[in-house]
């Protein structure tokens, strides 16, 4: 049997998806609804974007939650400015983003959806490492 499209581009990130009743190891994700959902609504680029976010950074490489992913997901569509002009910033900035911390913060305060409350932890992390050196200058 070959693979599916969404399993051989995750191929070429590293990630593995498994099913939902099998314990993730390294670098597997039982997300496959979740990237499924942003590649058909934002395309390929997009996703792989939202991941190498995850991936390929030093201290998240395995922090592939479903609510981890659709957040990132979000914040990439709400600031086209940060994903496509400034792209290795914004993976620069995942990499000082503690993003399980803030996944467990998100998940204290249910009953508030998980993947709303994580991405407006992660946007404000972001917005201190992205924006304000930029709001500094402009005064």
């Amino acid at each position: 049997m070959s693979k599916g499209r969404l399993d051989a581009l995750l191929d070429g990130l590293g990630i593995k998806l498994v099913p939902v009743y099998r314990r993730r190891a390294a670098a597997q994700s039982h997300a496959r609804g979740t990237m499924h959902e942003i590649r058909n609504q934002y395309g390929d680029g997009h996703l792989v974007m939202t991941l190498r976010c995850i991936r390929q950074t030093k201290n998240n490489r395995d922090e592939l939650w479903s609510e981890t992913i659709g957040a990132v997901s979000d914040i990439l569509i709400q600031r086209p400015d940060w994903a496509i002009e400034r792209a290795g910033e914004v993976l620069d900035a995942f990499d000082t983003i503690p993003l399980g911390l803030l996944r467990g913060e998100a998940v204290a305060r249910r009953p508030w959806p998980v993947r709303a409350s994580l991405r407006m932890l992660i946007y404000k992390e972001l917005e201190k490492r992205l924006d304000e050196p930029e709001q500094r200058l402009a005064l």
